[in-house]
């Protein structure tokens, strides 16, 4: 009987790093050989029981064709000795290792890991849910958004700095180099910078958790991650009213996106909520929702000017562009209302320097601006903070007043109103 070589995986459809194993059969006895390898599962192919053929394993697979070489010369060597019927399997196992030395791999093995081809197995296993948070749920595709942007970002770190890392390159150093990258030559906000460093923790921890990366590496993230509460806009209820009045559409899905951002401006509703907002949720005078990102169940009661939206389109809502461009066309909308024209300066830190960038108000128009909105509009009218919560599903008091964006005249002007009611001037 001819010799029969196979490679294999244990447990292929388990997400991960495993070890590759031969299977050497010849005259009904068989060896099973750790090939001393291992790898990814997902690189793995099933099929053809061998890495797939790409760049990052071409040199892991020419081990593996090495060592299969080696295990044929040492059959045929010892067949001329003792005949084949003589040869068993640890008279082959004793013979291979004694010439090749397998050991499991080492540090240096593990350095052929790149940076970035773990960091886009994070991703992927994070989108299949194969990769869960702290407790146990499946990730949001609304969290994973910036791991990608933090992805690229490294990649072009990678550029910048003129060679590629590996997973054993992960040091105090190198995050710290990535981090100067961010803030210095990237030149990102604070809040931009501390997710992409965030975001690479995250892909640091998952590496060690699948025992890529030594589980003692110590990595001090003190002064590197920060957050300041950025300066965005809301509009006031003239700006909401000279938006329902605008009609001079060149497209009719810039009209659908006009409507839903000014229903949202008076309900609170997130992009995720309004964008799939069925007539089915809105009776009695309420909208009942199961907010998408948190799964609170919220009874909204509905603003008569949502209301005539609302009945606009009785008959069931169009469908809604994705965020991206829904945010695009909304800012082609905003160009064209005056009162949207005035200056707007933000405030904003990058590298380490509070910068002040002037845009005009329509330039910052974005889906999340109608639930600020909302926020802010109800506190400055004196609607108790707790109800304001409870409409707009946040637990939280501190997040909740990041969303409260009166200006400094505007809250002159609350005070003045409550010292007249309170009879003071």
């Amino acid at each position: 009987m001819a010799l029969r070589i196979n490679k294999y995986i244990r447990d292929p459809k388990r997400a991960g790093i495993t070890s590759i194993y031969f299977t050497v059969v010849w005259n009904c006895k068989r060896l099973i050989l750790q090939a001393g390898d291992s790898i990814h599962t997902s690189d793995w192919d099933n099929k053809k029981y061998q890495p797939k053929q790409k760049a990052d394993t071409a040199m892991l697979t020419g081990r593996l064709n090495k060592l299969e070489q080696k295990i044929r010369d040492d059959f045929d060597a010892l067949v001329k000795v003792h005949g084949i019927d003589a040869v068993q399997p640890k008279m082959l196992k004793d013979s291979i290792i004694g010439k090749t030395k397998i050991k499991m791999a080492t540090p240096e093995k593990k350095e052929r890991i790149l940076i970035t081809t773990f960091f886009q197995k994070f991703i992927d296993d994070t989108k299949a849910g194969k990769r869960k948070s702290n407790n146990k749920l499946v990730i949001k595709a609304d969290s994973i958004k910036s791991y990608g942007s933090t992805l690229s970002s490294f990649e072009k770190f990678q550029e910048h700095m003129g060679k590629k890392f590996y997973l054993t390159h992960v040091s105090q150093q190198l995050i710290e180099d990535y981090e100067d990258y961010l803030s210095n030559i990237q030149g990102l906000a604070l809040n931009t910078k501390s997710t992409y460093l965030k975001k690479f923790g995250l892909m640091v921890d998952y590496a060690i958790e699948n025992k890529l990366i030594d589980k003692g590496l110590d990595l001090n993230w003190k002064g590197m991650l920060g957050a300041e509460n950025s300066d965005s806009i809301y509009l006031t209820d003239e700006e909401i009213v000279d938006l329902v009045n605008y009609n001079k559409f060149s497209n009719p899905t810039y009209e659908v996106v006009r409507d839903l951002f000014v229903a949202a401006c008076k309900t609170g509703l997130r992009y995720s909520d309004f964008s799939k907002l069925t007539q089915e949720q809105i009776r009695n005078g309420n909208i009942y929702v199961l907010q998408t990102k948190t799964k609170a169940k919220l009874t909204i009661p509905i603003h008569p000017i949502a209301q005539r939206i609302f009945d606009k389109y009785s008959a069931g809502f169009p469908s809604c562009p994705t965020n991206q461009p829904f945010n695009d066309y909304l800012k082609e909308i905003g160009k064209n209302i005056p009162s949207l024209k005035k200056p707007f300066l933000k405030k904003i830190t990058r590298g380490g320097q509070v910068q002040v960038e002037k845009y005009e108000k329509w330039q910052l128009l974005q889906s999340h601006s109608a639930r600020r909105t909302y926020c802010t509009l109800e506190h400055m009218k004196g609607t108790p903070i707790f109800t304001i919560m409870a409409i707009s599903g946040h637990k939280d008091v501190k997040v909740f007043k990041n969303y409260v964006k009166s200006n400094g005249e505007e809250n002159a002007d609350i005070m003045r109103n409550a010292w007249k009611e309170r009879g003071e001037i």
